[in-house]
């Protein structure tokens, strides 16, 4: 089924980085937060109907993944040069207009819970967006659904759902209309200062009750592996698996298979720049994701 895998335009890019025909392994990264660029942004906005706050890209800018896409990218050149076969499904849709990694019905609209966003901004009014969104979210999972099937049930292989997140900690309680002057008020440099640092490194692997732990054993060995690298890698430190992610979702149809990472962006980035283009640091992003590498090459050899 991974040669029926293609990219969509304005739903998921999707990357194949085969190994030959002995492949050892195959590696699925999923980067639901990959609608990185500018363009992604402006060729969403420009075809919505609701009357979108001011300066909102500056939103889009501060929430989505930068340096995950490029840090999937470069797992699938390593890895495929050393016999294991890759596939990435880089989200093309902005979450700044509908989060991918979302369980629709299952987030208030513009509430931010348990630190999870909503998978609709409030600011989203139209019938017609809701609409074409929603339509959006389902073409990428029918998608994603295939290469999960694809790569963890046809070859039994693992899938790694690849995040990056803020330096800091920075609460906001909505995503409304006044989204933007929330952001900028709190980002100024007096009071950004005095919200929490953010790991390196976070391992989300668990639920917050403590009933789900996904994919333990390969969990404890990326923790290995970031230790042995110098690099602190802590778990759930800052997000736990929640019922309202389609990540979750994921993890639960493949709780052996499925790990989820979040990289601190100012670990990857050249520099962090919270409301325009980041520059992403290839030797940052090698330094960040060989632990990776490493614990994927090592559950391949053992099987």
């Amino acid at each position: 089924m991974i040669d029926t895998l293609s990219s969509i335009p304005g739903v998921c890019e999707v990357e194949v980085h085969r190994a030959g025909s002995r492949a050892s392994g195959w590696l699925l990264v999923e980067v639901p937060h990959g609608a990185t660029r500018r363009g992604d942004y402006d060729a969403l906005a420009a075809q919505m109907k609701s009357m979108l706050p001011h300066e909102l890209e500056h939103f889009f800018f501060v929430n989505t993944d930068v340096g995950a896409p490029e840090g999937a990218s470069w797992l699938g050149r390593h890895l495929s040069e050393r016999g294991i076969g890759v596939v990435v499904t880089r989200c093309l849709v902005p979450r700044t207009f509908i989060d991918t990694n979302r369980v629709l019905g299952e987030t208030t609209t513009g509430i931010v819970k348990d630190g999870i966003t909503p998978g609709v901004a409030s600011y989203i009014t139209d019938p017609r967006d809701l609409t074409l969104l929603i339509g959006l979210h389902g073409a990428y999972h029918a998608l994603v659904e295939r290469a999960y099937r694809s790569v963890c049930t046809e070859r039994r292989g693992l899938a790694l759902q690849l995040h990056s997140f803020s330096p800091r900690s920075v609460n906001i309680e909505k995503t409304d209309a006044k989204i933007v002057e929330a952001l900028h008020a709190a980002y100024q440099p007096e009071v950004y200062a005095t919200w929490p640092e953010r790991p390196p490194v976070d391992l989300i692997s668990s639920l917050a009750d403590g009933s789900f732990h996904a994919a333990p054993a390969l969990v404890a060995a990326l923790r290995a592996a970031y230790r042995e690298a110098g690099i602190e890698a802590k778990e759930n430190a800052t997000y736990h698996l929640h019922p309202a992610t389609m990540g979750l979702h994921y993890a639960r149809l493949y709780p052996e298979q499925v790990f989820c990472v979040e990289l601190n962006r100012g670990l990857v980035a050249s520099p962090f720049v919270p409301f325009g283009v980041t520059p992403i640091d290839e030797a940052k992003i090698a330094t960040m994701i060989t632990p990776i590498a490493k614990v994927v090459t090592d559950a391949f050899a053992k099987a």
